[in-house]
């Protein structure tokens, strides 16, 4: 927040507008000062739409990724829209949803597309397909079909016709 706050004092500088996506649940986690960076980033950073990357909205899938349940999201989702209204800003969530994460079947990606209608008010437009990257536990799950934590067996789409259909789910 000092780091912005500087950037926002030096001569010259209009606007400092955070582009990427932000971790909804780290704000949301950070009790001290999640909802005053938020308030911030909302007044004076988003230039009308911020991207956060919840990914999914199923519990299996949240688990695999290391992340929080949805209801994290939809916290973040209330807090986001109550301080636009403050600041008198008309700006909007845009989200990072993923099909094909080790762990996700074809019931779960039908399940996040009914969150993202009926929860986020969203139809998917953009949906990424997961691809294994070096040095990750995503891609350890992918390539050993186990859960590294438990040693569990886990659901890996490794087909691009299976891959495909996930994407497509989401965003029929």
């Amino acid at each position: 927040m000092d780091l912005l706050a500087a950037l926002r004092r030096i001569e010259g500088v209009k606007r400092v507008i955070v582009a990427s996506g932000i971790r909804s649940d780290l704000v949301m986690a950070d009790r001290c000062h999640g909802r005053q960076y938020l308030e911030m980033i909302v007044r004076d950073h988003v230039s009308g739409q911020m991207k956060v990357a919840p990914e999914h909205s199923e519990s299996g899938v949240l688990a695999a990724m290391g992340k929080p349940g949805s209801a994290a999201l939809k916290m973040f989702r209330e807090v986001f829209y109550e301080a636009t209204q403050r600041a008198g800003k008309p700006q909007f969530l845009t989200y990072y949803l993923m099909a094909a994460h080790p762990g996700c079947t074809d019931k779960d990606m039908q399940k996040l597309r009914k969150f993202a209608v009926e929860t986020l008010h969203v139809n998917p437009e953009q949906v990424q397909i997961f691809t294994p990257t070096p040095s990750t536990y995503s891609t350890l799950m992918y390539w050993t079909e186990r859960n590294p934590f438990t040693g569990e067996p886990c659901f890996v789409e490794k087909s691009v016709k299976g891959r495909e259909r996930q994407k497509s789910t989401l965003m029929t």
